[in-house]
């Protein structure tokens, strides 16, 4: 994809990098290869990680972080947990919902003011969908119940799989939806993760950066990049992950394509150099 001096002047005014994990920065317990690069190329300027991955709470990521060596604390991290707490909380009401989810998501909607049960026939608001690693049987069919009965649900991101090493994955939220469909034939009435811009909305909100001073970098043309397009940022597309070049071809074109997130770092380095 060519890229002209204009595109880079977009790239210049960027003070805040929007940053997916696996596929961008890390591989599991691992970094990616010149993932470090970057972190020096950007200097001063802040970045968030900003992850669909909503199976773990906020702690857990720093750690594994800190373990593969990068200085990051929770106030750097935004999940789609964070965006489906505020969607709920703007209802300004209380909620009771029915979560597909581990025990850290649930704890965090716990923490987060929103009653939860495990139980069929109850009085609840929503079914909750999300990246489950403790799925079983019995949460699929009290979800589906509740569904087929009229309840609405709600999905955390449309990911179909997660990536691990060695070219494995796991069956992601996206892959739990197309099973309630099936199942129900109902869609969720809202999914809070990329490509929704409700994370992105979070940091805007804060106040400290403009639109054109957001950038938002990922490996997945249909969560990372559509996200971006939809909330009117910068979209930065590395090929270390999900899509491969060829997948452009039948895309809308991201704003900029780089191999890795060190090729990314060079062309960091090269603007401040002009």
């Amino acid at each position: 994809m060519k890229q002209d001096k204009a595109d880079f002047d977009r790239l210049k005014e960027v003070r805040c990098w929007l940053l997916d994990m696996d596929g961008t920065v890390t591989l599991g317990e691992t970094a990616l290869p010149n993932a470090f690069a970057f972190f020096d190329a950007i200097c001063e300027q802040d970045y968030l990680f900003i992850t669909n991955n909503s199976s773990h709470d906020k702690n857990h990521y720093v750690r594994r972080l800190n373990r593969i060596g990068f200085a990051t604390d929770a106030a750097q991290i935004l999940t789609s947990t964070d965006a489906l707490i505020a969607f709920l909380k703007s209802k300004n009401e209380p909620l009771c919902v029915f979560p597909v989810g581990t025990p850290s998501f649930e704890a965090e909607l716990s923490q987060g003011g929103i009653a939860i049960t495990h139980e069929r026939d109850q009085q609840i608001d929503f079914v909750i969908l999300a990246f489950d690693t403790t799925l079983n049987y019995q949460k699929l069919d009290i979800a589906c119940d509740y569904i087929r009965k009229g309840t609405p649900y709600l999905a955390t991101n449309p990911d179909r799989v997660c990536p691990l090493p060695d070219n494995r994955v796991l069956p992601d939220c996206g892959a739990l939806i197309a099973y309630m469909e099936t199942c129900t034939g109902r869609k969720p009435v809202r999914i809070v993760g990329k490509p929704e811009t409700d994370l992105i909305d979070l940091v805007l909100a804060e106040g400290s950066y403009k639109r054109s001073q957001l950038a938002m970098v990922g490996d997945r043309l249909y969560t990372d990049i559509e996200a971006a397009k939809r909330a009117g940022i910068v979209s930065v597309l590395v090929l270390s992950g999900e899509t491969k070049r060829e997948d452009l071809t039948q895309s809308e074109q991201p704003d900029f394509v780089f191999k890795d997130i060190g090729e990314l770092a060079s062309a960091i380095l090269r603007i401040g150099d002009r």
